[in-house]
């Protein structure tokens, strides 16, 4: 039965090496072992996902990260993987081989600033300068930055470092007020909604030449995900006037665990965020 969405995210864990002011991540979950992991995959390939967007926490923190991709690809399922990068150069070879989309932070221009450390910065630089460098297959490159009040004015440094680099697309975030962190560091980091479009709109103008841009506001981004959790729980994360925070919607080994979600998502933004990010023309249309 091939009925689930065409791109799902898992989030491999909910630990982390860093502990970012602006995280939605609950942690409350605790992670899947490999077997429960290998039943998943078998899931969903029979359920007709193409694509699997792997997150976290830190999903290169798991010791059997190198499983993982073998078990993934055994379906012929593509890898998208989420990384602050900090790790990258350990899985470097296997990323070549199995990742086609790869995501990396970004949220200053420089190592004087950032929301982990100066090393994670220099580490994200060095990733970028060995794809910029690379000859042959290599993985598409997603640079993601999340907009708060305190790196608003960075915007323009951050899109001249990355005209060095030319990463195939730059996603910039509007900060959601979601998990632990993000939630008691609201007042600080919440950008209003006209400021952000403001913002990202000269951004657009001025540099959409050099790379892709997607830009992802806060309404568009509410109910709009197929979210996996490290425990097999199916989220959706929510920010609106009344409810800021995850919605738990069940197991995913639910037999009605789709129904439950058509319940809830609101399928435009999940479309709109799968064919904007991924360049993928959703089943969920028909």
């Amino acid at each position: 039965m091939k009925d689930f969405p065409d791109i799902v995210f898992l989030k491999l864990t909910s630990k982390c090496n860093h502990n970012c002011k602006y995280c939605y991540d609950s942690k409350k979950h605790p992670d899947m072992s490999f077997s429960k992991l290998k039943d998943l995959f078998k899931l969903i390939s029979e359920r007709g996902v193409k694509a699997i967007v792997l997150t976290g926490g830190e999903p290169l923190i798991r010791e059997d990260i190198d499983s993982i991709f073998h078990e993934i690809k055994k379906y012929g399922i593509k890898i998208y993987l989420d990384t602050n990068g900090d790790f990258f150069f350990k899985y470097k070879d296997i990323i070549d081989k199995y990742v086609t989309i790869l995501g990396l932070p970004l949220d200053y221009p420089s190592e004087d600033s950032s929301y982990r450390n100066s090393e994670n910065f220099k580490n994200v630089m060095s990733i970028l300068s060995y794809y910029s460098k690379k000859k042959g297959v290599k993985p598409l490159i997603r640079i993601g930055t999340v907009i708060t009040k305190e790196n608003i004015g960075y915007l323009p440094d951050i899109a001249d470092l990355l005209k060095k680099y030319k990463p195939n697309s730059w996603k910039i975030y509007q900060f959601l007020p979601l998990g632990p962190n993000g939630y008691s560091n609201r007042k600080d980091l919440l950008v209003d909604n006209k400021t952000f479009t403001e913002k990202t709109e000269t951004i657009m103008k001025d540099y959409s030449k050099y790379f892709k841009i997607i830009t992802a506001s806060r309404e568009t981004r509410t109910k709009a995900y197929f979210f996996i959790s490290s425990d097999g729980t199916l989220f959706m994360p929510m920010d609106d006037e009344v409810y800021h925070g995850d919605m738990d919607l069940g197991n995913i080994f639910e037999e009605d665990i789709l129904e439950k979600w058509k319940k809830q998502v609101h399928m435009k933004n999940y479309i709109n965020n799968v064919e904007r990010t991924f360049e993928h023309q959703s089943n969920m249309k028909n």
